[in-house]
C-alpha cells in the first residue's frame, strides 16, 4: 500500500514541499480567486462534515471550517509532511477546534463509511496513480446525497501562468518532461470527456463541469512575479538546485518576459479550469 502514489508523496515530501510552505502566502494570492469560486458552488452548510482532500496549508480548510461553525468538522487531508505541519500550525494560531488533519492519501485511506456531508479540493486531486479507485474511495466516505466539488486545472495551454514561464526556464533549465496526457500532475484533468467519464464509474452522478476562466495577479511587480513563479511548477525543484548565475539568467528572462503583462494592478495572465460537482444518490 505505501507504493501507491509513491513519486508524488515523495515529490511533495522532498524539496518541494518546502518550497510550497515558503511561498504560501504568494500562493494564496494566486489562487484564492479560484477556490474561493469552486467553494460557493459547494456552499458548505453549518453542522456539515466536510474532507479537505489535499488541503495545503488549510487555507481552503480554514474558511470552510468558518461556514460549517463549531458543531461541523472539516478534515484536512495531505500526503506532505512539511505542507500539513504548516496546516497544523496555522489551525492552532486561529484557535480553530472544528478543524482535524489527517496525514494520508485519499485513494486508499479508509475513511470511515458514509461520514460525510462533502468532499472538496483546491487543486488537490490530480495526483492520483489511479483516480478512479481514489473517487471510489471517497464515494464511500460520503453520505448518500452528500456532494463533491473541486477545482482543477483545465487546458494547459490556456494557463498563461504555467506555459509562459515553463517556456522561458526551459531555456536554461533541465525541466522534466511534461507528464503524458492523464498521468498524474497538475493537468491530469485536463481532458473534459475523460474527467466525467471516470467519475460517472466511480458512482458519482450528476456530475456537471463548468470552465472557469479569469485573469489574476501573480505579483505586483514583473521582479516579484519573477521571483515567485520561478519557484513554482515544474521549474521549481530544477531552479531550486541551479547555480546562481543561472538562476540570474532565468529572473532576468522572466522578467522581460512578464512585462507584457504588466497593468496598473500587477502582473495578470490567464488562468483556466474546470469546477467539478457530483453527488452521491
Amino acid at each position: 500500500m505505501e507504493n501507491i502514489n509513491k513519486d508524488q508523496k515523495e515529490f511533495w515530501n522532498g524539496k518541494k514541499g518546502n518550497i510550497w510552505v515558503s511561498l504560501e502566502q504568494k500562493i494564496d494570492v494566486m489562487l484564492d480567486p479560484l477556490g474561493d469560486a469552486a467553494l460557493k458552488v459547494l456552499a458548505p452548510k453549518t453542522n456539515e462534515r466536510v474532507l479537505d482532500i489535499g488541503c495545503g496549508t488549510a487555507t481552503t480548510t480554514l474558511k470552510i471550517a468558518k461556514l460549517v461553525g463549531n458543531n461541523g468538522l472539516v478534515t484536512g487531508v495531505d500526503v506532505s509532511k512539511p505542507i500539513l505541519e504548516c496546516a497544523r500550525q496555522k489551525a492552532k494560531k486561529k484557535l480553530k477546534y472544528n478543524i482535524d488533519f489527517v496525514l494520508a492519501d485519499a485513494q486508499n485511506y479508509k475513511f470511515e463509511p458514509n461520514s460525510q456531508d462533502a468532499i472538496f479540493s483546491r487543486f488537490g486531486v490530480m495526483f492520483f496513480e489511479d483516480p478512479l479507485a481514489a473517487f471510489s474511495n471517497l464515494k464511500k466516505a460520503t453520505k448518500a446525497g452528500g456532494r463533491l466539488t473541486f477545482v482543477c486545472w483545465a487546458d494547459r495551454l490556456e494557463n498563461e501562468w504555467m506555459e509562459v514561464s515553463t517556456k522561458v526556464a526551459s531555456q536554461f533549465l533541465e525541466l522534466p518532461p511534461k507528464s503524458a496526457p492523464r498521468d498524474p500532475g497538475p493537468f491530469a484533468f485536463e481532458d473534459l470527456e475523460y474527467l466525467k467519464k471516470f467519475l460517472m464509474k466511480a458512482g458519482w452522478s450528476k456530475v456537471e463541469i463548468n470552465k472557469y476562466s479569469t485573469r489574476n495577479s501573480v505579483g505586483k511587480t514583473v521582479k516579484e512575479s519573477a521571483n515567485f513563479l520561478s519557484r513554482m511548477g515544474p521549474m521549481s525543484v530544477p531552479f531550486e538546485g541551479a547555480e546562481e548565475a543561472i538562476k540570474r539568467k532565468v529572473i532576468l528572462s522572466l522578467e522581460r518576459s512578464f512585462s507584457n503583462y504588466l497593468t496598473n494592478n500587477g502582473v495578470k495572465m490567464n488562468f483556466s479550469t474546470w469546477i467539478v460537482t457530483a453527488q452521491k444518490d
